[in-house]
Order: structure tokens, then sequence, then C-alpha cells
């Protein structure tokens, strides 16, 4: 929810860049449960203090490599590097609200913004990103589309070029506030190339 918290925060104050890593404004993915359309009504249910969402596989994960670690750590210390192995009811209500919050003020964002999105996101399917970027107030802004990775895109495949990319974004964005450049552009780097790089290493 970091990149729901991140939108809408930059709606009501003035913030000089903004970037969204698999923004939520819906649980809507392939993996989600086939209840998820009840999610609004989990408070008024009878069991709502019981009710707890559990993580399952993928995790959000399409490396087989990192989703074994999140595995192993969930059933040994049921935390992982992805949080912990339930959510509460309390959790998602309050997910659920601030995307209605963050909804309301899209428009209102004018930053120069880049989204980050997985197209076979398990989690938040592809539209939320689209949508978002059709909605933005902003002149500037950018949709990469990540071709080899789920939901946590800082962690899965696409990690590297995640990484590229906010890095050449948020160092462009200020050189461009600046009267003098204060960063130095990294050399870019095909994300094709990244992954044969990291093709290359794996068969190492």
């Amino acid at each position: 929810m970091g990149a729901t918290l991140a939108l809408a925060v930059a709606a009501e104050e003035e913030v000089d860049s903004l970037v969204l890593l698999a923004a939520a404004l819906a649980y809507d993915g392939w993996a989600m449960p086939w209840y998820r359309f009840l999610l609004d009504l989990l408070p008024i249910v009878p069991f709502k203090a019981h009710y707890q969402y559990r993580e399952r596989e993928p995790y959000g994960l399409k490396s087989p490599e990192m989703r074994a670690v999140v595995k192993k750590a969930l059933r040994s210390d049921h935390v992982s590097e992805l949080g912990g192995e339930t959510i509460s009811l309390a959790h998602l209500t309050e997910g659920l609200r601030l995307i209605r919050h963050a909804r309301r003020g899209v428009s209102g964002v004018t930053c120069p913004t880049l989204l980050m999105h997985a197209v076979e996101d398990d989690t938040v399917c592809i539209r939320n990103a689209e949508w978002v970027l059709q909605k933005l107030g902003a002149q500037r802004k950018e949709l990469i589309y990540l071709g080899d990775c789920y939901h946590m895109i800082t962690m899965d495949n696409e990690r590297e070029t995640v990484m590229h990319e906010t890095e050449r974004f948020i160092k462009t964005t200020v050189n461009e506030l600046l009267d003098s450049p204060a960063f130095e552009m990294p050399g870019l780097m095909s994300r094709e190339l990244r992954r044969s790089l990291r093709a290359a290493s794996r068969a190492a």
C-alpha cells in the first residue's frame, strides 16, 4: 500500500516527483480469492473479529528462488521480507479506505510521476496503473510495463529494472528543478540487456 499512500499524499501536498511501484487501487489480481468482491461487506459480518487473510503462493513472486525463501521464512517464523503470513480484517478495511481516498484525489496529482507495474501482477491488475496514468493531473507521466515478475516488483525478477528506472526518473526530475544539474545521469541499459546479463550470471 506504499504507492497508494504516496498517491494520496501527493494529491494534498506539494512534492517534486512521484514514483508508484505496483500501485494498489483495487485488490483484483488473478491470484486473489474468488470472494474478493465481498471485502467491502466484511466489516458487517458476524465473524469479522476473527477473519484473517492468509498469504499463499505465489506470494507476489514469479521467481521460484525468491518464492522458496519467502515460503521457508513464513513456515519457520510466520513472517518474511514481505511481511506477516496473515492480514487482519482491520488492516484490510483500512487499506480499502485508503484506496477510496486515493482514487478521489488522483486528478489533483500534478507532479512528474513514474509508474511501474507487472503485466502479470497477481494481486493488483495492470488496469490499476493504466487507470492512474489516465486520471493523473500531471503533464509528465510515464508507465513502464514489467513482463517478468508478479506484484513484488522490488524483489522479483525485474528488481534491477525497477532500481535503474527509479534512479533515472528521480535524478532527471531533480536536475530539471535546479539551475545546474546535481546528478550525473546513469548510463542507459535496456531491460532486454539486463535480462540477458542476469540469465548469463545464473548460468555461470
